[in-house]
């Protein structure tokens, strides 16, 4: 039996159109509008924002930040929302706070010419909207822990979830070209050491086994690009939100890696719950994954590069033992992790943050009148 959806109307505002955005705004959003839940979603920028706004109950700030020029105004904003009775809740599905996001991003290069003080003044912009609001939604237990050390507002785990029917029709339109069996990784820019192990496992892979096809999608690790033949490595190019997951079905055994350091850990395993829809054999780190893929029953744990050798080649080498493993991955993705099954999760946590701030400002009216 599906679960009710009961809470306040809500407007999500978001700034960009990244996989945050679809997984924690676009879809859950769509769905819940299918069920008859009054809320929406707009663009930050968007023109008429200030008309619809006045119809909803509260909003979602989906890693949202007005930088240091724009305070007032912002400040301003949030006053004017306490005083009308709205809610506001920050979104993230990230570490989008820790002082190292400025060396990490100089690391990758994501600075884009950005002083090390204007990177600080951009995460101090964050803290400041987070503190702003009435609460928090987050993916992840790890990250409801960090969060809540920056606010003393109800910081409500809403996990990732993937929308089966859409990410499935996704699929049924794309035409697998990767001849296998094939071993793939897919993600965004991260250092090397996220995939440096799983690298070296696949040199060796591919020096042992000439019919193994290697697979990347999205960023290219360049510890990845070195590891096997250039004539074996297929590089798929980023796909539009819509299509990203057509991808995927060129994977047989589908590596997800990342290194055991703090941002990582405060990561979800949807990359997991991806693979395990387009038919893939999962092989994980515990950082991340540990939780997701029971070891030897769904999947394979591995952290050295030994660990990842053995996994791979035993998936590569059996293929009904990788269809038996990817089989059960996929019947708990759809058990417990997919977005109809989760999608209550959203309204409850806004109603509980904004029954929360109700009664915070009751006490607050409170304490004026006896004053």
């Amino acid at each position: 039996m599906a679960e009710r959806l009961d809470g306040p109307s809500m407007l999500a505002i978001v700034g960009d159109r990244t996989g945050p955005s679809m997984w924690r705004v676009f879809q859950p959003f769509k769905r819940l509008e299918e069920r008859g839940y009054p809320c929406g979603w707009d663009f930050k920028s968007a023109p008429l924002l200030g008309q619809v706004a006045p119809a909803f109950d509260g909003y979602v700030l989906a890693r949202m930040s007005w930088p240091l020029s724009e305070r007032v105004f912002a400040a301003s904003w949030f006053a004017m929302l306490r005083r009308a009775g709205k809610t506001t809740v920050y979104e993230c599905d990230d570490d989008l706070f820790s002082p190292a996001l400025s060396t990490r991003a100089v690391e990758l290069g994501q600075a884009a010419g950005r002083s090390a003080e204007q990177l600080e003044e951009d995460r101090q912009s964050r803290l400041w909207t987070l503190r702003q609001c009435d609460g928090a939604t987050v993916s992840t237990q790890r990250l409801a822990t960090l969060v809540r050390t920056l606010t003393d507002r109800p910081v409500v785990v809403v996990p990732n979830a993937i929308d089966v029917p859409w990410f499935r029709g996704v699929l049924r339109q794309a035409r697998r070209t990767v001849p296998g069996p094939a071993i793939g990784w897919a993600g965004g820019q991260r250092p090397d050491r996220d995939v440096a192990a799983m690298a070296e496992a696949w040199c060796r892979i591919a020096a042992a086994d000439r019919r193994v096809t290697f697979v990347i999608q999205g960023y290219v690790p360049p510890v990845l690009m070195a590891a096997v033949p250039a004539d074996r490595l297929v590089v798929l190019p980023w796909l539009p939100l819509e299509r990203y997951p057509a991808g995927l079905v060129e994977v047989d055994v589908a590596c997800c890696s990342v290194a055991d350091e703090p941002f990582n850990r405060h990561k979800s395993p949807i990359k997991a719950y991806e693979a395990a829809l387009a038919g893939s054999a999962v092989v994980a780190t515990p950082t991340v994954y540990g939780g997701t893929i029971e070891h030897g029953v769904m999947g394979y744990l591995a952290e050295t590069a030994d660990e990842w050798e053995r996994a791979l080649s035993d998936l590569v080498a059996r293929p009904a033992h990788r269809a038996i493993m990817a089989r059960r991955l996929l019947r708990r993705v759809e058990r417990d992790w997919s977005l109809a099954e989760n999608l209550w999760r959203w309204p409850a946590a806004w109603a509980q943050i904004a029954e929360a701030a109700g009664a915070r400002r009751r006490a607050d009216y409170d304490r004026v009148v006896v004053a």
